[in-house]
């Protein structure tokens, strides 16, 4: 077997404050590491170099893949790993990489890119949207990006086939800063991406990654309906879906999530965002988003059985399928579907449906009011139906359920849980509560 060498590269302009970091993370375990730089007026190179990186210098010309590409042709490893410089993986991810390539070299394997998970993280490090990319790729194949600008990987002049792309999915996540309110507030780069589309669309016209790019533009910078548009133009230039391989199609996942979330928000007639709801379902069937957007739409709207069907469906699907080229808005906001499902399936009358909603939440989230206020009116709803004794040993066996979620030995606790039987008119729980406070506590209590 031949020597593993893994080449890190990347593109850079003006990075000082994230150089650092994006080559530190792979500094064990890279062969080499080619910084291109197309532009840098701040310290950039010189850090780079002093990392001990290659640095080298490319004329920015509105391209992308021209910049990358230069950056691939200076890599002599056998793997190159291209991330952004405001991109990384922590140590765990890194090892997995490098075990990973290492078994495709030793089983000659046919694997020529590596589909990872993508995940934006905000300045707490918490993760808020996830996606797929493909960023670990062979060298010496012929594997090169195509594209002024949201390049991709193709071999030669064609697209990567299904058998030459791993899913790594379960194994290997890329984290991104780039997307952060700080990094935001830096500086959009939304004209220059503006007008590098629309210069690739004067070329490929029916290009619909570059269609859904030019409507990710104008909805990034509040034109919705323009942005409408573009999406649907995007939708409608799709190949069909039998020759597409469902596991590469990351764009088409996007353009049909985004497409109906802006159709709900801008309130556009339920025919039209049901029509584009079906077509969603049919071109890329394990994608959780659609259903999630839907089931969203229809809670907000009051239709709180059409709500709970499309939510369960979206975790059904997400739990199924998580984020594999799917689920990309499902991700970071899995709490908040769960309590659209608990609020559809209480005002549906689904209680049991809307107790288990409600503690799966509250075993992550235990002091979610609003979740817990539901939790205890879903338990009211069945007390109103009771003898005055049955509701008394009902609030008993509640409370006893509650001392699982909570240390109700705790002042902190205990006040939490009695405040949220009291605003919900929970009245046989309340008294229950009040055992556990001292006369004095009482008194403060009722006076806030």
């Amino acid at each position: 077997m031949k020597q593993l060498r893994i080449s890190q590269c990347m593109i850079v302009k003006n990075e000082e404050k994230n150089i650092r970091q994006a080559l530190s993370w792979g500094k064990d375990i890279m062969w080499e590491q080619i910084v291109v730089d197309t532009g840098s007026t701040d310290q950039t190179v010189e850090i780079a170099q002093e990392m001990g990186a290659v640095v080298y210098s490319f004329s920015w010309s509105d391209d992308f893949s021209a910049a990358k590409n230069f950056a691939c042709s200076k890599a002599k490893g056998n793997w190159i790993v291209f991330l952004d410089a405001d991109e990384y993986m922590d140590e765990e991810n890194g090892n997995r990489l490098k075990a990973l390539l290492i078994k495709l070299e030793q089983t000659h394997s046919p694997t020529q890119a590596i589909l990872t998970n993508w995940f934006n993280v905000n300045e707490e490090g918490e993760v808020f949207t996830g996606g797929n990319q493909m960023r670990v790729f062979r060298n010496f194949s012929g594997v090169r990006y195509q594209g002024r600008i949201h390049e991709y990987l193709v071999r030669g002049k064609r697209a990567l086939t299904a058998e030459e792309v791993l899913d790594a999915c379960d194994k290997l996540t890329i984290y991104h800063t780039g997307y952060t309110k700080q990094a935001l507030a830096a500086g959009q780069k939304l004209e220059r991406n503006r007008r590098l589309i629309l210069k690739e669309l004067e070329e490929q016209p029916d290009d619909y990654m570059m269609l859904g790019n030019m409507a990710d533009i104008c909805r990034a910078s509040g034109e919705y309906e323009q942005a409408i548009e573009w999406y649907e133009k995007a939708m409608d230039a799709l190949p069909p879906e039998e020759e597409v391989a469902q596991s590469l199609n990351m764009k088409a996942s996007e353009i049909f999530a985004w497409l109906l979330l802006l159709l709900c928000n801008e309130k556009k007639k339920v025919e039209r965002i049901l029509s584009v709801y079906e077509k969603a379902i049919r071109y890329v069937k394990e994608d959780s988003d659609f259903d999630y957007v839907l089931g969203k739409y229809f809670a907000e709207s009051g239709d709180f059985w059409k709500g709970a069907l499309h939510l369960q469906r979206a975790l059904d699907l997400f739990e199924q399928n998580g984020t594999l080229c799917t689920g990309m808005m499902l991700t970071g906001n899995l709490t908040q579907a769960w309590e659209y499902l608990a609020i559809c399936c209480f005002n549906t009358g689904q209680k049991d449906r809307c107790v288990s909603c409600c503690i799966t939440l509250l075993q992550t989230e235990r002091f979610n009011l609003g979740i817990l206020k539901l939790l205890l009116s879903a338990f009211g709803m069945e007390a109103r139906t009771l003898s005055p004794a049955q509701s008394k040993e009902m609030a008993k066996q509640v409370l006893s359920f509650l001392e699982k979620l909570y240390q109700l030995s705790e002042l902190k606790d205990r006040i939490f849980v009695w405040k949220a039987a009291r605003e919900t008119g929970y009245s046989e729980l309340t008294i229950e509560l009040n055992r556990w406070f001292s006369l004095e506590e009482l008194e403060i209590l009722e006076k806030k």
